[in-house]
């Protein structure tokens, strides 16, 4: 399921960068990847960063959906 919603993580995950960890004292699973691939994706897919301040899963998450629903309805007009 992550790696279908977000475009940045099917680019870490083609290019084999990324490992998950989960985090049982802050009950989380993380997301790490080589700061190289990190770069790329963010050039390819600028969208995904708003700023330049940390971003979790769920913010991703959202700004992902957010952009998908922008995209469609511009294309219906």
């Amino acid at each position: 399921m992550l790696i279908d919603e977000s475009q940045l993580v099917k680019y870490l995950h083609k290019n084999r960068a990324m490992e998950f960890h989960y985090r049982k004292d802050k009950n989380r699973l993380d997301l790490y990847a080589d700061e190289k691939y990190l770069m790329m994706g963010k050039l390819k897919h600028p969208t995904m960063f708003p700023g330049k301040a940390r971003i979790g899963f769920m913010e991703l998450y959202i700004i992902n959906r957010i952009n998908k629903k922008l995209d469609r309805a511009k294309g219906s007009t």
